[in-house]
């Protein structure tokens, strides 16, 4: 039996560290490669480094060249978050066998702030646009089937993204109605034992690499406009935000978002809606030829009922104004006067945003806290696999206690949102 010590700041922070990198399946598989941006010590809230996105030239014909302007596209990575748990101790807990004391106080304390922060990554997938739902005959969003998931990862290779570490995010309760609905459906054998046995989604199945159950996923709630509308929502222009290249929709700008003018809205759009433009269609971004079904924009900011515009993402990037294919082209065409705006969904649906998503779709970094000096306090400082977590501890002489925080300090941020689609599931009325 392990005898009892005095369990110091160092020994909590290396005991934290492994349950913070594995409790929470979808963080532990966000991409971590910017760690080194940061360096080792010395960043703090608000540090950022600009990360590149790829170039996207366009590929010429024949003999004759005409060199073509390349405005390299970034998206700013910044530390924008310290999320802390901080508990009071009396000196007995403190000298407790480790074990025991990262059962009572450890486990629990690293399980809310995983929580939390996969809680922040959520909240940021919310400027994904793709979506693929499935439906019953009456077009209700209805739990995802096989077809559903293969569907979704179409979706991901449509937009170029690695086959390699995909992952999916489900909701408990998606994870058993898409377990109950595969049930008996795939080989081998030993596959369909192992969900069975567990309940389950296990991996490698439908080219996911790991499906993982998380109580995170959010619950949203689609707007009230009515996608079938005919008489209001229709685009009546476009202006593009961004930085400045030409050849696009609007030939000012490097579009990153675009605002969609229209007629007043009969309902409003909520943040993570999606919408599409009728004859307004997704194209290859290699190739810019259309793929003849309709481009999914993403809702940014809410809209209220009666509002003549519509923040979306991704921008609406047609071909230059000769026609010619354009650098970071998203769309076949300009939306036509009057085009209908669509609601993807049912207006007021209640839905789990369960996710498919390659590894490389968003990044997380964490950078260290300084060391406070251990004559005054202790402190424990360490790093794992590039996580980087403080433990430090403080007399409170009021009541002569003493208080213990666990502090994460850390960015994180979507690089490729087009590298996820959600795959919805109907949360059922009362």
């Amino acid at each position: 039996m392990a005898t009892n010590q005095l369990i110091n700041d160092m020994i909590i922070t290396k005991r934290a560290l492994p349950l913070f990198r594995d409790t929470n399946g979808f963080i532990k598989n966000v991409d971590r490669s910017y760690d080194s941006y940061f360096g080792k010590s010395g960043a703090k809230i608000g540090a950022s480094v600009n990360v590149r996105l790829p170039n996207d030239p366009v590929v010429g014909d024949g003999a004759v060249v005409s060199p073509q302007s390349i405005t390299e596209r970034s998206i700013p990575l910044t530390i924008a978050y310290r999320k802390h748990v901080s508990l009071a101790f009396d000196t007995q807990e403190r000298t407790l066998n480790i074990d025991d004391f990262s059962g009572r106080y450890i486990e629990p304390s690293v399980n809310n702030l995983t929580g939390t922060v996969a809680n922040i990554a959520m909240q940021l997938a919310l400027g994904a646009a793709n979506m693929v739902r499935n439906t019953d005959e009456k077009g209700n969003t209805i739990a995802p089937s096989s077809d559903t998931w293969l569907k979704a990862k179409a979706k991901l290779t449509k937009q170029h993204a690695p086959t390699m570490d995909r992952f999916a995010v489900l909701d408990p309760d998606t994870d058993a109605n898409t377990v109950s609905g595969l049930m008996g459906l795939f080989n081998p054998q030993a596959k369909i034992g192992d969900q069975t046995t567990t309940g389950s989604m296990q991996a490698p199945l439908l080219g996911v690499k790991e499906w993982i159950s998380d109580q995170t996923c959010l619950v949203t709630t689609t707007g009230s406009y009515d996608g079938k509308a005919t008489a209001t929502g229709s685009v009546t222009n476009i202006t593009n935000t961004g930085n400045a290249i030409p050849g696009q929709i609007s030939p000012t700008a490097y579009p990153q978002n675009s605002v969609i003018g229209c007629s007043a809205l009969n309902g409003g759009l909520n943040v993570g809606d999606v919408i599409t433009i009728a004859g307004v269609n997704q194209v290859n971004r290699v190739t810019k030829q259309s793929y003849g079904v309709p481009m999914q924009f993403v809702v940014t900011q809410p809209a209220a009922s009666g509002a003549t515009s519509v923040v979306v993402s991704p921008a609406l990037v047609g071909p230059a104004t000769d026609g010619s294919q354009a650098q970071y082209q998203t769309v076949d065409k300009a939306p036509q006067a009057d085009a209908v705006i669509n609601l993807v969904g049912k207006q007021g649906e209640t839905i789990r945003r369960n996710l498919l998503f390659n590894k490389k779709a968003m990044t997380m970094v964490t950078v260290d806290l300084m060391e406070v000096n251990k004559g005054v306090v202790d402190c424990g400082m360490a790093n794992l696999d590039g996580i980087s977590m403080r433990t430090l501890t403080y007399y409170n002489g009021t009541d002569d206690t003493l208080g213990t925080r666990l502090d994460v300090l850390f960015g994180i941020g979507v690089l490729r949102p087009e590298w996820i689609c959600i795959v919805p599931d109907i949360i059922e009325a009362g």
